[in-house]
């Protein structure tokens, strides 16, 4: 990326203006700025980036300390910047993904020398003991005061009404500081603090009843029956699920057995669930009963059109390709209707997804279109896929999915050294992670090229 200096205040707008847009999709861009142009504050938009979780879904992808702070440690007013975040910390009432990101934050802090970041950290963590504060920073408590935090833990959780003790049962945090710390017996230190305090004791009770957490081995999944799909259909739940794996190594007659009833059942909403299982597997039969739902309204309720329009993403057609392109022009976010394009894609419509793309008015409508986009392109590797992953690169604030559209481009051989030189400093590690691999692949490549030369 190339220096601009002296920059005039529109430039200076520009270049914050896109940093903040980086932060805002976790994208390593805003790096890449940061070492572009050193002479810049970004202060404000680190800060605003850092004192809440900005990412789509931050239950799925954790918080964004690591990446924040690789920048904040670099930047221009790095004392002002932890101070502020520290502020907000310390009287941050609620919001756990905000406050457990923050909580990273100062142990990052810590760890790097700020006894401030220490003091704040512990103060907030005290307050989450009384009833309008939410509770934070059990995790990093383990790893700020090591067997101390844990004892500081036990002995906040042990003062509490018994009845609640249940609600901060953390057993899965002590087995991992267990495996962090192999040198310690942690349960024997436990249980001597415990001797020397009730509250500790308390809680040391509640872990002891309670059992290590164990990953389970997974297991070669079994072909699914037809009692097995109907018990499914069945189901209270309003969405069913099926298993793609199952599904696969079902026999052929007993998927046409599971159609027969699919079109021999009467009750709409059981109909309707039948539909998810033929998106797992292709419908046997002619298509038609599946386009004529899916040519129907809409009913959130019962997802039926939705369920049909994943059945149809099998089959092609020329009336499919019609109902897509009719909804597409009809809705302004037509999510569920790209799925009948990953069977009837054709040469020229990459430019109609990305006018889709465009439509979208914030980060959670862009996201609705993210798995039609990643379908269509799964099942069509085609070169001019460059343009509608890149309008999703660009908008989207998903990393999980970030890491989908990295891997088709890359598959689809478009992907442009600009993004590839971003991906190490993306806020997701499994883009991290894939960056490395394509990085690996090309050089692997090059050697080859050398070779024969």
């Amino acid at each position: 990326m190339k220096k601009h200096i002296p920059l005039n205040p529109a430039e200076i707008i520009e270049l914050k203006k896109q940093f903040l847009h980086s932060l805002n999709l976790g994208t390593g861009r805003a790096m890449l700025l940061m070492k572009a142009y050193p002479q810049l504050d970004f202060s404000k938009e680190l800060i605003a980036a850092s004192v809440r979780n900005l990412a789509n879904d931050a239950q799925s992808e954790g918080s964004r300390a690591d990446y924040l702070y690789s920048m904040i440690r670099r930047a221009k007013n790095r004392d002002l910047i932890e101070k502020s975040i520290l502020q907000k910390l310390k009287n941050k009432k609620s919001e756990i993904f905000d406050l457990s990101q923050m909580c990273d934050l100062a142990l990052h802090f810590y760890q790097d020398g700020n006894l401030h970041a220490r003091e704040v950290f512990l103060e907030r963590f005290d307050k989450s003991f009384h009833d309008d504060y939410e509770f934070c920073g059990e995790e990093q408590i383990l790893k700020m005061d090591g067997l101390q935090g844990l004892f500081k833990l036990a002995d906040k959780i042990g003062r509490l009404p018994e009845e609640d003790w249940f609600s901060y049962e953390y057993r899965w945090y002590i087995d991992d500081f267990q495996k962090a710390n192999p040198e310690l017996d942690v349960f024997a230190e436990f249980e001597n603090a415990a001797k020397e305090n009730t509250y500790i004791q308390n809680y040391f009770k509640l872990i002891s009843s309670t059992t290590p957490f164990k990953r389970i081995r997974r297991k070669i999944p079994s072909a699914y029956t037809v009692n097995d799909v109907e018990e499914l259909i069945n189901r209270p739940s309003k969405r069913v699920r099926f298993n793609r794996d199952r599904t696969r190594r079902m026999k052929q007659q007993e998927i046409i057995a599971v159609a027969r009833n699919f079109l021999d059942e009467k009750d709409k909403l059981r109909k309707f669930r039948y539909l998810r299982f033929f998106y797992a597997t292709r419908f046997p039969f002619d298509y038609a009963p599946l386009l004529k739902i899916a040519s129907g309204k809409k009913n959130h309720q019962t997802m039926a059109v939705n369920n049909a329009v994943l059945a149809l993403s099998h089959f092609s057609g020329a009336d499919i390709r019609a109902l897509a392109l009719k909804k597409i022009q009809e809705e302004r976010i037509p999510c569920e209707y790209l799925h009948l394009l990953v069977s009837n894609y054709q040469a020229g419509d990459a430019e109609m997804l990305v006018e889709i793309i465009g439509r979208a008015k914030n980060f959670d409508e862009v996201h609705l279109l993210v798995q039609g986009i990643i379908a269509i392109f799964k099942a069509n590797p085609v070169a001019d896929s460059k343009a509608p992953l890149e309008a999703m690169y660009y908008n989207m604030n998903c990393g999980i999915h970030r890491r989908d559209l990295v891997e088709l481009l890359n598959d689809n051989q478009v992907l442009s050294d600009e993004i590839l030189e971003e991906l190490p400093y993306d806020s997701n590690d499994d883009v991290r992670k894939l960056s490395r691999k394509i990085k690996r692949q090309r050089s692997a490549v090059v050697m080859n090229q050398d070779k024969t030369v």
